[in-house]
């Protein structure tokens, strides 16, 4: 039967399903285009946050490896977080073509009785005590083009913005840690007293690596150690090495950041004497290696700004005769190029101490009130 001579009725039937199956084809099609357009917005979004993320992560690391408990440190801090904000190297997001326009960078202390977790209460931009702000929070955001969010926006409100924001956060902390099996080296001063985290040695003043000679009244010893008691009772072997005996394997700890044996915090220090005639050279090596050699001081070599940090060494500082028991790790600061090579067996050895020592770090660290007991060295890592 041909179209034309069907009864009315049933081609009315027919055009009334062409149209209905229009109408839901054209639903069908604008939602899996909705789809489609939200999936592109959330995919678009989702990209975006992993990029600020990994710019966020770096710039609090780097953050946290300036903080020294000084204002001089924080604002290290802020000019690290703002390097890797707009510096050349800048981490970029959007396929690398904009840059992270809003960052916020603030500092916590640890609370006293979990010192590796931050103190919420004491979150600041710019505290005006930074003494024990060992933590830093970076905050980035950014707005991402969207599309449907957009439609989707301006329909329920009849007014929207062609973006919506992004937002990443990462924390970073000097955590305390108090067992190092590599990176410290063969020499061991002794705390003046008993007080975390500096044990009696004072930033800026010279303390002794080696001692000049066994121990007997009247040695030869650094500024900072003159008219200690210990000095007096060192054991007559005494030079102030610790790990190993053999002058082949001190230098490959000094050069090499090679170290013999693990130190716990709480354990003798494995204190060794003999007289050694490779250590002045060896350090000089090391002063040579890093980019600033000839600094007088650690606070020029901080404002010149063009060290890598080969002269901060980290050291356990021990209690003293007669059990040399590791109390801490502090962070000393090499004297410049040619002062070490120069040393006889009549001269001590000596460095700058700049603080408690932070793995890796040119700085030294925030540290710890002495009522929290921390003892140990530091280092670096995200803690969310």
């Amino acid at each position: 039967m041909h179209r034309a001579n069907l009864p009315g009725s049933i081609r009315s039937r027919s055009s009334a399903e062409q149209g209905y199956t229009l109408v839901v084809t054209a639903i069908g099609l604008a939602g899996v285009i909705g789809m489609a357009g939200l999936g592109i917005d959330v995919g678009r979004m989702y990209v975006a946050r992993t990029e600020v993320q990994t710019l966020v992560d770096g710039a609090s690391i780097a953050a946290a490896l300036q903080l020294d408990g000084t204002s001089q440190g924080i604002a290290r801090a802020v000019s690290a977080v703002n390097t890797a904000q707009t510096g050349s190297s800048a981490m970029k997001w959007d396929m690398g073509t904009k840059l992270v326009s809003s960052v916020t960078t603030e500092f916590a202390k640890g609370l006293p009785a979990q010192p590796s977790s931050p103190d919420g209460s004491s979150w600041d931009t710019n505290p005006a005590n930074p003494v024990d702000y060992r933590f830093v929070r970076v905050t980035g955001s950014v707005d991402v083009p969207t599309a449907l969010i957009f439609a989707f926006k301006s329909l329920q409100s009849g007014t929207a913005t062609r973006t919506a924001s992004v937002e990443a956060r990462a924390i970073a902390a000097q955590a305390m840690i108090t067992t190092y099996t590599q990176g410290l080296l063969p020499f061991s001063p002794v705390g003046h007293n008993s007080t975390p985290d500096n044990f009696g040695l004072t930033p800026t003043v010279l303390y002794t690596l080696r001692y000049s000679s066994p121990g007997s009244p009247g040695m030869n010893v650094c500024a900072g150690d003159v008219g200690q008691a210990f000095i007096d009772q060192l054991p007559s072997e005494d030079r102030g090495y610790w790990g190993s005996n053999s002058a082949k394997a001190l230098r490959g700890e000094i050069i090499d950041d090679y170290q013999v044996h693990p130190i716990s915090i709480g354990d003798p220090v494995p204190m060794v004497g003999g007289a050694k005639n490779t250590e002045g050279d060896a350090l000089n090596v090391r002063v040579l290696e890093d980019s600033d050699p000839d600094s007088e001081t650690y606070a020029d070599y901080l404002q010149n700004g063009r060290g890598n940090g080969r002269r901060v060494i980290g050291a356990p500082i021990n209690n003293g005769p007669p059990d040399f028991i590791a109390v801490g790790v502090g962070g000393f600061f090499l004297l410049k190029q040619g002062v070490y090579s120069a040393v006889t067996g009549a001269d001590p050895i000596c460095a700058e101490y700049i603080g408690p020592y932070v793995k890796g770090a040119s700085a030294g660290g925030a540290g710890a009130t002495a009522t929290t007991g921390n003892t140990g060295g530091y280092v670096v890592r995200l803690i969310q």
